[in-house]
């Protein structure tokens, strides 16, 4: 790979996968499941998939797997293997990919089916647009919006048969569902539209006998309603049937009835209902019900009274069940649960309480014709949930419409439905008491009494500076312990449970040992000598005195005593820090000195305090611990220079290997271990620097996550014990204070370990468009369209409101045509302090701060009246003053338009505002706005953003015939000079600068670019503008001169904010961007020569050897439209840590790296600016 040293480099990670899920579906992935046949929940989004479990015991779910497919997803759909269902996925690699989970991997990874139907990309006639599978997985099919459809028959094992063709010319196909027959042909209807504009019901059947499609039209000859738009088919209880949806109204259709049967739909008043969704649970004895849901998320009831005999439908009722948010999907598990795929906002897990069959104010009964249906009007009054009680939620940020960096590493984000979302790296802990000490604490332990008992009951708080101890008890009351028999007037090293039911207190001047009976033992070191460090489990303790020399005992395992080795060992230095494995009987000691290393020494019998290895340090070691980490057994280190490093020890020979490193702050790095009952009895380490960090392992990595939280902790350690809290938790201090704290959200009964973010959520009105900040100020614009809500219109915000919030959250605001529900929020100290109600015909374009020359700073914000959208129109245009003051804001004055108002931004203490090619300056008047300068850009059409520099603008178009372009004010002729643009044109959606020189930008298809004006040009402009400006050739179609482009890279996602910074506080900088859909990735600049070499050839191995699971290239996925330039995609590279030993091998040798290297390099990039 040739490096242009001029050039930028970057590599992509994502951090937070999309959270906006495309489909829902609840089935029996694992193969060979367990006698109780749980149901597993998987979502996904346009790349990636997840697996979620319930938890038995919690009812909440769980993450089990999430897998980047590097592909898109088109559709999802299941079909039954055995014991199991595998997972079926159209996708843009033009294939129709079989996947099945593996227990090994805990993945989906066995490709069982990869078959090309068409070329790689989208087109109206690529046949993966819908896939409905017949239920008794006889046939697969495969359609395409036109023309095409596929049919593949299941033959064997999971073989496909060559497909059969069925061309329908001149029909755009709308929905296709596969049809129960009870073992006859393979049925499936669809919703067509022909080219005369006119919906019509087709079936499609796969003759067996003739090997072919054969296309039927339904018996009965009734014209299809135009305002047709939803099939659902009917289990199997009804051979061949399905319901067709419309507005207001549904009717059942059989392909050989001779009548079809209608049904009105009830209506909110004033309001039409329209079913987008639906759910059916089928029940013991051939009984079933559907569930449908409206627009508004308003769910109906719908059971259908059916003659077995006579293989007849005879009523259908429907009643009104309960309304939850609107769903892109619903799912029912077998053990009464509904999950709902909430289109915008969190997704929500319900138990059913009953089943709607009581308290039916509306039952309405199936008619025999549309007229009737169509007329008849059933209202229906809301109420809250009675038949479904909330389990559990998943948060979400989609849809994320603009974010920002705050506080140098929390993402605010304006996402999901009225809702402002601060996401913050960290665990969140919950403070369960606060209590004050008698003494000055530095140290903390917990243990418990017996080897068997899983509560630990001790509290051990002991002073250094003080040389005192208190005893405390764990339980319902935190009291004194008055008979443990610890020494109180000593200050305790370390407390450990050891043998059966023995304790050993280890203080300065020696060490006691306290058996179940009370009887004490004392051990104690020479005259004159105190001990200095000590570290010990169940069987072991080693101890370091100050005359520098270590003492090693075990214990007898027939009578709890504690036995010395006649030998010592003799440190050449200062011991900082030592340490054995906490959870086993460790083989070796780790020993810390004041000469920045580590000395390895074997605790076996053989060769007992021999030293083994030495292992240099950056820097001094304050604190030590090894425990098991999985499969390897690990040493945790912290140090002086706030480092916390990680090392691998081979138990065998005691070597270390796979140095692993995080900075944690400006204090030296004090460690202990914890272990909570999660997942297993979940262990790991807590690190306290300048704030708290807990390390464990997930999913096979290690995490380094701070735990966020109010007090400033001096030391801190775990406990396990049913009577505190929820039976486990954290106790640290906090200068004189005893703190005790759960892990994890107050409202959630146990940490997930799967969770390293927290999200915060502000309610607001209506959905948020845009953030702005200045100073302690934010105000954040707000409208929806077709909406009318419940607030006054107040120009300043003035007026009291008496609404009841919590109803028009759970119901929604009213719906009514061209109307708009738009205020002005402001907030300080993340609380919202004023809100501005505009007219219901008022709609907000943009805002933007303005200091104007010797004034203070106004808010100015665009306002459209009577706007409509599809088609675009609008009556008059206004800009709204407001002044900031120290509480508020308040109105000055309004300035009329003549000109929709496409973006404003703050120029040379000016306003800068853009209308469709041309750029405005205003100024500040007594009674208006004034009107400065105004520019015509030829060659723009629809300029979007405006990112104002001291003397320049950058600017973008949507619109296809532009892209980016700088400009250059000049005051001499009042206007704007355009100076260079870009060479590809581009829709542009988001841009933010790198620097001055340069700017990253994003266009509507998820294409990413890096521009760069040339250093000379940008420097000519500046400082000899006079003279550049006289020999600037002139255009109309374009700039004189063409930035450079440095790197593209393509995200399936519309990114929506670039922000320059990082998302921890000891991070460098870094592009962090965010998605509509939820995506939050992360471009980090590579700044090494050596670096970008290997790494862009472990991208060409990684490609070749691993590739993507729905079968798309990798090179063609990153580079959809635009070759990839300059940009390494970690998250291929990351797949590395799930890669089976031999090909990590093979790939390591390849790249003249050993796999440690390769494993460190990938996790230090992730941490270099994030997490």
């Amino acid at each position: 790979m040739l490096i242009n040293e001029d050039s930028l480099y970057l590599y992509n990670l994502t951090l937070k996968p999309s959270s906006h899920y495309i489909q829902s579906i609840v089935g029996q992935f694992y193969p060979d499941p367990p006698p109780k046949q749980q149901q597993q929940l998987l979502l996904a989004s346009s790349t990636t998939i997840e697996l979620y479990e319930i938890n038995s015991e919690t009812g909440r779910l769980e993450v089990k797997s999430c897998q980047n497919l590097l592909g898109v997803i088109n559709k999802l759909d299941i079909i039954h293997r055995d014991d199991h269902d595998v997972l079926v996925i159209t996708s843009d690699s033009g294939n129709l990919t079989f996947l099945e989970y593996s227990t090994k991997t805990k993945k989906f990874s066995n490709v069982l089916v990869q078959e090309p139907m068409t070329k790689n990309g989208w087109n109206r006639t690529y046949p993966g647009e819908y896939i409905a599978i017949d239920p008794e997985n006889r046939c697969v099919l495969v359609s395409a919006m036109e023309k095409n459809k596929l049919l593949y028959k299941l033959e064997g094992n999971m073989e496909l048969s060559s497909p059969l063709d069925f061309h329908s010319n001149g029909l755009l196909t709308l929905d296709v569902i596969s049809l129960n027959t009870d073992h006859e042909n393979p049925l499936f209807g669809a919703l067509e539209l022909t080219s005369g504009k006119e919906l019509v019901l087709n079936y499609y059947e796969l003759d067996q006998g003739l090997n072919h499609i054969v296309k039927r039209k339904p018996t009965v000859n009734e014209p299809l309603p135009s305002d047709a738009n939803h099939l659902i088919p009917l289990p199997n209880s009804i051979n061949g049937g399905m319901l067709v949806c419309g507005k207001n109204w549904i009717f059942y259709d059989n392909l050989n009835s001779q009548k079809r049967i209608y049904l009105s739909l009830p209506r909110r008043k004033g309001q039409d209902c329209t079913i987008v969704n639906h759910v059916i649970h089928s029940m013991k004895k051939k009984k079933f019900f559907i569930l449908l849901q409206n627009t508004f998320g308003d769910l109906f009831k719908l059971s259908i009274d059916y003659d077995h005999d006579r293989n007849l439908v005879k009523d259908i009722t429907l009643t009104y069940f309960d309304t939850i948010l609107p769903c892109i999907s619903l799912n029912i598990f077998k053990s009464g649960l509904l999950f709902a795929n909430v289109s915008n906002n969190d997704r929500i897990l319900y138990q059913f309480e009953k089943l709607g069959e009581e308290d039916n104010e509306v039952v309405i009964k199936s008619v025999d014709d549309l007229a009737t249906a169509q007329k008849g009007v059933f209202n229906y009054k809301l109420k809250s949930l009675t038949n479904l009680a909330v389990i559990d939620k998943l948060q979400t940020i989609s849809p994320l419409l603009d974010s920002k960096i705050i506080n140098n590493s929390k993402l605010l984000t304006l996402s999901s439905h009225s809702y402002m979302k601060t996401i913050t790296h960290g665990i969140p802990t919950d403070t369960l008491v606060e209590s004050p000490l008698s003494i000055n604490p530095t140290d903390i332990f917990t243990t418990k009494l017996t080897s068997s008992s899983t509560n630990d009951e001790y509290l051990i708080i002991s002073s250094s500076l003080s040389s005192k101890t208190i005893v405390l008890s764990l339980g319902e009351n935190v009291e004194d312990v008055t008979d443990s028999q610890m020494l109180l007037d000593q200050h305790t090293i370390a407390i450990q449970q050891i043998g059966k039911s023995s304790i050993v207190q280890i203080y300065t001047n020696g060490i006691r040992h306290i058996r179940s009976d009370k009887k004490t033992t004392d051990w104690f070191p020479p005259a004159g000598i105190t001990i200095t460090h000590a570290s010990c489990n169940n069987s072991q303790v080693l101890i370091a005195l100050s005359n520098f020399e270590v003492v090693y005992f075990e214990i007898d395992p027939v009578d709890d005593q504690l036995v010395e080795y006649q030998d010592r060992l003799q440190i050449s230095g200062n011991i900082t820090a030592m340490t054995i494995q906490s959870d086993n009987k460790s083989p070796f000691g780790i020993i810390g000195t004041s000469d920045e290393s580590l000395s390895i020494i074997s605790l076996k019998n053989n060769d007992c305090l021999s030293i083994k290895s030495i292992q240099a340090l950056s820097s001094n070691c304050v604190s030590l611990k090894m425990m098991k980490m999985g499969k390897d057994v690990a040493i945790h280190i912290g140090m002086t220079n706030g480092v916390y490093a990680r090392l691998k020890i081979d138990p065998i020979n005691g070597k270390l290997s796979e140095s692993r490193s995080k900075y944690l702050g400006t204090k030296p790095v004090l460690l202990n271990s914890f272990r909570l009952n999660v997942n297993d009895a979940l262990q790991g380490i807590l690190a306290i620097s300048s704030k708290p960090w807990i390390g464990y392992l997930y999913d096979d990595k290690f995490k380094m996550t701070p735990l966020i939280m109010d007090d400033t902790l001096s030391n801190m350690c775990s406990f396990i014990n049913e009577d505190v809290g929820d039976g486990q938790g954290l106790v640290g201090l906090s200068g004189d204070n005893l703190v005790i704290f759960s892990i994890g959200k107050e409202d959630d009964s146990q940490f997930d370990p799967s969770q390293d973010f927290i999200i915060d959520n502000l309610k607001l009105r209506y959905t948020p468009r845009k953030v702005v900040e200045f100073e302690d100020w934010m105000f954040v614009t707000e409208c929806e369209y077709n909406t009318k809500g419940p607030y006054k219109p107040s120009i300043n915000g003035d007026i009291k409101e008496n609404v009841d919030e919590e109803y028009y959250e759970e119901f929604g605001y009213e719906k009514r045509d061209k109307s708009w529900g738009s205020c002005i929020q402001v907030l300080k100290n993340d609380e919202i302090i004023q809100s501005i109600e505009l007219k219901n015909n008022e709609s907000i374009i943009s805002s933007t701060v303005v200091t104007f020359t010797k004034t203070s700073p106004y808010l100015i914000v665009a306002i459209a009246t009577n706007q409509t959208l599809l088609p675009n129109g609008h009556d008059k245009c206004y800009l709204y003053t407001y002044k900031l003051g120290k509480k508020n804001i308040q109105f000055i004055h309004k300035t009329e338009l003549d000109r929709f108002p496409q973006v404003l931004a703050s120029f040379q203490n000016k306003l800068a505002l853009a209308t469709a090619n041309r750029i405005q300056l205003y100024d500040m008047g007594q009674k208006q706005l004034l009107r400065k300068s105004s520019t015509t850009i030829p060659f723009m059409v629809n300029i979007s953003k405006i990112i104002p520099q001291e003397s320049r603008i950058i600017i973008s178009d949507t619109h296809t015939s532009s892209s980016i372009a700088f400009l250059k004010f000049d005051d001499s002729q009042n206007k704007f000079i355009p100076i260079a643009d870009d060479v590809t044109k581009k829709q542009i959606i988001s841009m933010t600068t790198l620097d001055d020189n340069t700017v990253i930008a994003s266009d509507k298809f998820g294409n990413v670019s890096i521009s760069r004006l040339d250093e000379s040009i940008s420097r000519q402009s500046e400082e000899n503008w006079t003279i550049f400006s006289k020999n600037l050739p002139t255009s109309s179609n374009s700039c004189p001169y063409k930035l450079t482009n440095l790197c593209s890279f393509y995200i399936p996602d519309v990114i929506t904010g670039f922000n320059v910074g990082n998302l921890n506080e000891i991070g460098t900088s870094a592009i962090v961007y965010t998605g509509i859909s939820g995506l939050i990735g992360l471009f980090v600049p590579l700044i090494s020569k050596n670096e970008i070499e290997w790494l862009f050839n472990l991208q060409l191995l990684m490609r070749e050897k691993v590739g993507c699971l729905v079968g798309k290239d990798h090179l063609l996925f990153r580079g959809y439209y635009n070759p990839v330039k300059n940009v390494i995609d970690g998250d291929l590279l990351e797949c590395y840590f799930g890669l089976e030993h031999g090909l990590k091998t093979e790939l390591a040798q390849k790249v003249n790296k050993s796999i440690g290297d390769i494993e460190k390099k990938l996790t230090d990039l992730r941490n270099r600016s994030a997490f």
